[in-house]
Order: structure tokens, then sequence, then C-alpha cells
């Protein structure tokens, strides 16, 4: 059979809903592919066993590799990697040959479809076969071929549909030997082999679903420029083109094609070094800008004053005009996206000040121009040049009262900086020929608080958001913010797999794509033990984030979590950093450094982390008795990060990675630990109203057979995922569990996401999926229901989430989720501090014993973690976490 990707398997799948095709699996699109092409895929073998294929090393030598100089340069660039890569896994480095040879047994032969005459003389005999990537976007063909052409007995051909998909053809072999995408930015070890053999005999992979895929190095500040200027490239100082070479043969290796370079004070601009967009070209990279930075401009530090005037569009229009013009002229000729648009240097919003409705035309005039510049200097068929329109922050309600932005640029979505996409595209603009993408981020630096240190966002998150983002439309362009890169590896490598085929993921398998990683990095008898190491580190920091540990929106500490919970976090943290370490000692001691990169810092560090706040969080408040000791654990703790930044920066890899990891980005962690006052004792100081998580009492309690959920201490606590029954709406739709999201793990949401909205008591009653929770009551009278969702946004814009909910046979109550686009609503930063929006119904209960709970779908999109109910004649607060479920 050919192997097709998991997005064309996926794209058959999709054709019926999803919560049918997932009981099916992917053994119906694997038994769908060997219908239609029946043929063996091709596999590479280190056993050295005789058998057919083609031999690419042994015996001490390499099949050469042919690669015609007719191909693009970026192909040429590519296939010398190919070479030092069985070099580094064999020790035998294969001959880099341009023409065809008189005789070999045993050929790499690889090559662009129109531009190696060999390729296109196999492909014309029909010996090569192109179905499934001939005319298609950055795609390409394996094929074992027999006696190909004359005096070559066996080839191993790698065949793109273009430059890149060529690219990626020959990485895809890079990988499939032992040599990791994360060789270099994470030292992975090669993994050696003494014989190599490709068998089988054909498959294909693409085209990708999201068109353009790449990656934003923003915030720099505290990593990437310290290290780059310092230890990776001193001579220039800064940023450069030794660093962008690297950066652009790892977004090729993780098969990316996109970047929007550093850009911030102090960093040199990308173009300051005319060689940088030259070197781009070189690697295939597609070059683009900030959502703030239009025209492939950096305008921190490009924009003179001096020169072009103010950078005000309204009083200088001709000088910003100028402005731009200058780059496309310079680097028109490349393969760029371009930013359209205006917004104010360093991130602030447009000059020129106006009304909302002005600032909207504006940007509709600034928008016409910056096409007029296109059209002269890179396309005259303007509708050809890539552009797009990222309406960020205070340019989203502008988008809104634009003129009708033309059809063939592509809006990018932005999310809300913590990971929740605020808006989706409507029907009308599901049909823009320009289509939609997504700008994410996983590293943030501003309201409510910075993220900047480590890289916790969940796999689940990012899936959860993006999948459904790509539900409605947006599959042009992906970009993700990844601070400096690295800590970010895990996240950059689960985006970018995503956005090469975003229904993969199911829901529930949110982890293997990593244990996939894993398993290719570490091997399959590390890869479940790491899997669950960050698993468990995800779902931790899903519930409140290491830099957002001390953050309060009153007051200086967190007291986000009291009594019990504080001292179970710590103790889960503990644990985890206890497993993790163990786990490191028994790798073997070259794969060390990956580990502590990967796996080890992040962990550790974390953990550290959760200690010293909690405990300073103790000390302050005086709720243990303890309390100078919670100030040493503190101290131990802050000085345990400050030993494992130390290792990280001068202490793996032989200090290749000095000053590339900062635990105090912008100053924001630290917060000094104040040194004890003379005349402090043991005395605790007493907090009055200090909530505490609430304890069930079985004393006070109901149970009745037919129940799933029981009143305990007149609570009852519920995950969403345990619902005693699923109840499909019409056409399939349903609520599934959804992995890797919730404070516990798991949380639920309703597949198809592109459904209508159904918010009328009769249509909720007959067309909406719906959730059954089986409880038994003992006490009658007034129970408030407290729902946990996901802070996420409508798929309507403008409209708050929403579900609906009833006891038995009551009529369906309707309740929104706190909605708010402003990053100054105090909602909606404490929301997602804690990655909850809770919401409360009142609910009459008139006898006790069972009833059920029902929770309906209002609006596609929400994603219900938990639910709790309370008898409103007895109320205690739940605290952050809440207890464990009150099953029965």
């Amino acid at each position: 059979m050919i192997i097709k990707t998991q997005s064309e398997k996926w794209n058959f799948r999709m054709s019926y809903p999803r919560c049918v095709t997932n009981l099916i699996g992917s053994c119906l699109a694997v038994l769908f592919t060997q219908f239609c092409y029946g043929a063996t895929p091709v596999k590479i073998d280190f056993s050295g066993l005789k058998s057919s294929g083609v031999v690419l090393a042994g015996n001490g030598h390499a099949s050469p590799i042919l690669v015609e100089s007719t191909n693009n340069e970026a192909v040429l660039r590519a296939a010398h990697d190919l070479a030092n890569d069985f070099y580094h896994v064999t020790g035998c480095k294969p001959k880099l040959i341009h023409g065809l040879p008189d005789r070999v047994k045993n050929i790499v032969i690889a090559g662009t479809l129109g531009s190696s005459p060999t390729i296109d003389r196999l492909a014309a005999k029909g010996i090569l076969k192109t179905t499934g990537i001939k005319g298609k976007w950055e795609s390409f063909v394996w094929q074992i071929i027999k006696n190909p052409l004359p005096g070559i007995s066996h080839a191993l051909v790698i065949a793109g549909s273009d430059r890149r998909g060529t690219i990626y053809g020959i990485y895809e072999l890079s990988q499939r030997i032992g040599v990791s995408p994360w060789y270099w930015w994470a030292d992975v070890p090669v993994r050696k082999q003494r014989f190599i053999r490709a068998c089988g005999e054909r498959f294909v992979v693409g085209p990708p679903a999201v068109k353009y895929r790449g990656i934003f190095l923003n915030d720099e500040d505290w990593g990437l420029r310290p290290w780059a200027s310092k230890t990776f490239d001193p001579k220039i100082g800064n940023i450069g083109p030794k660093t962008y070479a690297r950066i652009f043969e790892l977004l090729l290796r993780l098969r990316a094609n996109y970047l929007w370079p550093a850009m911030h004070p102090g960093t040199t601009a990308f173009n300051a070094f005319p060689q940088d967009a030259k070197l781009a070209d070189e690697y295939g990279i597609v070059m683009g800008s900030s959502h703030c930075e239009q025209m492939l401009r950096n305008n921190i530090s490009e924009w003179n004053e001096k020169e072009y005037g103010a950078y005000n569009f309204v009083t200088n229009a001709q000088g910003v005009l100028k402005y731009w013009e200058q780059r496309i002229r310079e680097n028109g000729k490349y393969e760029n996206i371009y930013t359209l648009g205006m917004r104010g240097i360093s991130d602030s919003g447009m000059p020129g000040g106006g009304t909302l409705l002005q600032k909207a035309q504006r940007l509709h005039t600034i928008i016409s121009d910056q096409r007029k510049m296109l059209a002269r200097w890179v396309n005259p068929n303007v509708r050809k040049v890539p552009q797009i329109f990222c309406p960020y922050k205070e340019v989203l309600p502008l988008y809104h009262l634009m003129p009708k932005l033309p059809d063939d640029i592509t809006l990018m979505w932005p999310d809300d900086n913590y990971g929740y996409i605020r808006e989706f595209s409507n029907a009308q603009e599901r049909k823009r020929h320009g289509g939609a993408g997504v700008y994410y981020h996983v590293s943030y630096w501003g309201r409510p608080h910075d993220y900047l240190w480590l890289c916790s966002t969940s796999p689940g998150l990012i899936a959860e958001e993006m999948t459904k983002a790509c539900d409605y439309g947006a599959n042009k362009v992906w970009i993700l913010n990844v601070g400096d890169l690295k800590p970010a590896e895990l996240d950059i490598e689960y985006f970018l797999h995503l956005a090469w085929n975003p229904h993969a993921w199911n829901g529930m398998n949110t982890y293997d794509l990593l244990e996939k990683q894993f398993t290719r990095d570490f091997g399959a008898a590390y890869a479940p033990k790491l899997t669950s190491i960050m698993s468990k580190y995800y779902r931790l920091n899903f519930q409140r984030k290491p830099e957002h540990m001390l953050v309060n929106l009153t007051n200086t500490f967190s007291t986000t979590l009291n009594g019990d919970e504080a001292e179970q976090r710590i103790e889960a943290w503990q644990k985890l950093s206890t497993q993790a370490v163990a786990v490191g000692k028994t790798l073997p001691v070259q794969w060390h450094d990956a580990f502590f990169e990967l796996v080890g810092y992040p962990v550790e560090a974390a953990a550290a982390m959760n200690e010293k706040c909690l405990a300073l969080d103790e000390y302050y408040t005086g709720i243990h008795q303890n309390r100078i000791d919670r100030l040493t654990e503190a101290r131990e703790a802050q000085a345990q990060i400050h030993r494992l930044t130390d290792i990280y920066n001068n202490q793996i890899a032989g200090g290749k990675w000095r000053y590339m990891m900062s635990d105090n980005p912008r100053g924001q962690l630290t917060l000094n630990i104040p040194q004890l006052p003379q005349n402090d004792t043991n005395d605790v100081v007493r907090h009055q109203n200090i909530p505490t998580a609430i304890k069930p009492s079985p004393v006070s309690s109901c149970s009745m057979p037919g129940a799933d959920f029981v009143e305990k201490g007149h609570h009852v606590i519920m995950e969403a995922e345990h619902a005693s029954a699923f109840i499909p709406g019409k056409k399939g739709v349903c609520w599934r569990k959804i992995a890797g999201v919730g404070y516990n793990g798991e949380a639920v949401t309703v597949f198809p996401r592109l459904i209508p909205v159904l918010d009328q008591p009769k249509m909720i009653l007959k067309d909406s999926p719906c959730l059954e929770y089986k409880v038994c009551l003992k006490d009658t009278g007034i129970w408030k229901v407290t729902v946990r969702a996901l802070p996420t946004f409508s798929v309507q814009a403008g409209k708050p989430q929403r579900y609906a909910i009833a006891f038995d046979n009551a009529s369906p109550k309707i309740i929104s989720l706190p909605y708010s686009t402003s990053e100054y609503d105090r909602q909606w930063q404490q929301d997602v501090l804690r990655n909850a929006a809770l919401t409360t119904s009142l609910h009459a209960i008139h006898t006790a014993g069972l009833h059920i709970l029902k929770i309906w779908m209002v609006d596609p999109g929400i994603v219900i973690d938990a639910i709790e109910a309370e008898s409103g004649n007895h109320h205690s607060p739940l605290g952050y976490v809440w207890p464990s479920e009150t099953k029965n």
C-alpha cells in the first residue's frame, strides 16, 4: 500500500461526524489506502539481513546520492545535510554527485519534478509514479525502483512536487536513519548504525493541511539574543546569519516553512544583514514579519525619524509609504508573506488618533496603498502575492468596522495571548479566497502576567484550539510565538505536527505524538515513562503556570491554594521531580543533556518554583504553624532554581547553551525573598477569611442504587468526562472526552465543531447533545451548580460561550461564560491565569433521592472540565482545585 499523510487519511474520515469515525479509527483509513493503491510502504531496516531493496550503507561504504545541479539551491543544500547525516550515523559519508554514474549497484536519487532531468525521465517512462504529488503543494514520494536506468541496479527515489517537498523528503530519510530534528537544538544523540537498507515499494507524504507553518522568535532579550551574542556568534555580537541558518534548518527538519524573525530593542534587525534574506531563500524559508511590523519591516530598529519623518499615516503618509516601499524593492524577489495594515512602534496602537470608525477607514486606505506597492514590485496580479492581516489586540474591533477586506488577504486570527483563540471565521469569511490563519502563543510578555521562562502550554490545549480553528477554515497560515525557542522544543514540534495534519488529533490521543517524539529521540524503552512525566507536568501547569504562582490580582503573593490543596500540590510536584530525576539517571550518558533540556530542567524547575511560592504564601499568611521553616524552604527552593539554571547554562553540552536560560526574565520571578525580622517568632500571624478547600464529610451523605454521584457534606462533585450518559444530538453531534486539558487531565467538548448554535429551549431539547449525571441528593431546596469550563471564545464573534443546564425534566437554563475582549478586564485576567471560567446556576430540588443533572451544548467549541453542586443551606468555599469526585 501507499502510506499517505495522516491528513489525507483523515480527510477521508472527516467526511463523517467525528464521534462516528473515531469508533472506526485509523484502521479504516489504512484499508482505504490499501484498496486504492496496493503498494508496500518503504521502510528503513538496520538488521543487515539479506533482503530486497536498496542498501544505503554497509561494509564501510555508503551509496551515492544523486541530486542534479538543475535543482533549486535549497534542495542541493539539504542533500549536503543528508550526506553529513549518513556520515554521523554510519561513519561513512556518501558521495554527493550531480550527474548519472556509469555503473552503481545502489543509489539515492533526489530531485524536484520539473527541475531534475532524471526524475522527469523516470516519471515520463512511468517508472516513477507521481500520483499524489504532481501539482500538489510541498509533497513528496519515496519509491524503490529496480533497474531504473542503465548501469543502476537499485534506487531509492525521493521526488518532490516542489523544492520544499523534495527537502522534506530528504530530511525524512535523515530522520528515519536516526537523526532527530533536534540533534543540534536539543542535543539529541545520533543513533549509530553499521547497516542501512530501504525496502518496500512506495509511499507518499503531503500535501500539508496548513499551507504556511512557522514560528515567531519573540521576547528574545533574556535567552536567544544573549546566547547568540556571547556564546554562539560573538563575532557578530547579536542574532545574525549564523543563528538564522541553524533556525532555518530546524524548521525544514520539522516540515515548517515560515518565520517571523526576532525584533525586540537591542536585536539587530533581520534585514540589517543583507545576507539574511538571501540565506532564507537558499534554505527555502518563507519570511514574514509580526503583526506590528508591516511589509517586512522592523520598526524598532529600522524606523529613522530624521530620514522618514513621524511614524504617523495621518501626518506623514508619504514618509511611511516610502519606508515600506524601500523594503519591498529589496526583498520582493524572495518568497515572503506580507503583513498588511499598521500598528504603532513597539507593539502599540496605530498612531494618528481618531474615532474607531476613522481608524478603520484609515486601515482600509493603508492596505489599499500597500497592495499597490506589492503590485508594482512583486507581482502585477496582487492576488497571487501571499498577504496576511492580523487583527491583534486593538485591531480586532477595527476589522469589524472596516470596509470589506480584499478577498485574497488571509485573515490571521490571534489568540488572547494565553492560548484561547479570540475569533473564528464565520460562514462568509470561510468563503474568502485568502482564507484564514492563526497567530498563537506559548510564550508571552504582557497582562495579566508574563510567562517567559518555562514552556508549559498543554499540547491538549494547543490541539483543541488549533483544530477547532482549522475546522472553521483557518488552514492557510499558522504561526507560533515561541519566545526564545528554547525551552519550547516539545510544544514547537507538537504545533508544527498538527499544522501538517490537524485531524491526526482525535481528542484522546493527545500524548501519542509526544510519545512518538520521545520514542524517536530516546528509544521505545524510555518513551512511555517520559510521556507520563510530561503529561503530569502539563496537567499540573494547566492548573497554574509556574510564572503565575506568585500572582494575585489584589495581593503580592498568590493565595491561590490553601491548606491541604497547597500541601497536595507540593507533594505532587516533588513526586514528579523525583520521578524525572530517577528516569534521567537510567538513561545512557550520551542522552543526559537532551533529557535535561527537554524534561529534567522544566520539571525540576517548575517543582522548585511551586515549592518556593507556596511556602512563601504560607509564610506571609501565617496559616502554617512552622512559619519560619516555610521561609527557609522557600529560600532553598529559590537556590535550587538557580542551581538548575547554572547547570543549563554552564554544564550541559560543554557550555554550548551559556546565557540561553534565564530563570528570571524581566525580573518577574524572583520577587526578593525577605530577610526574617529580628522580632519574628514562631507565632502564627492569623489572617481572617482565608478560604480552605472543602472536605466532604461521609457522615452527611446520600447513597442509592442507580446513582453515579452522591451528596457528601452537602456537595456533589463530578468530573465532566465521567458523565453517566453521553446523549447524541441531531446528525450525530455528540459530547466527547478530550485529554490534556482540565485540572485532572481530561474534559469534554462537542464534535463536530462546525455546527449551528442552538440557543432556543425547543432546539436545545430536540437537537443538542446532552451530558447526563445521575446524582443522589439528600438535601432539598435550592441547589447551586457551578460549572468549571475553559475560558474559550465562542465561534460567534462578539458573543459569550454558553451551555444549558437543568435537573430532571425542568426547562433548560442558558448560562453564559464571562466574556471580554479587553486585556484590562479583571475577570478575564483571573480566568486565563487559572485556565478556568466558573459559572453558576440555581435549581430547586423538591424531593430527596435520585436526580439527573443535564448539560446541553448551546455554542459549539465550549469545553467543560468539572461540575459542583452545593446545597443552598450549607455554603462552604470550594478552594482552588476542588476536592475529589463524590462517586457512589
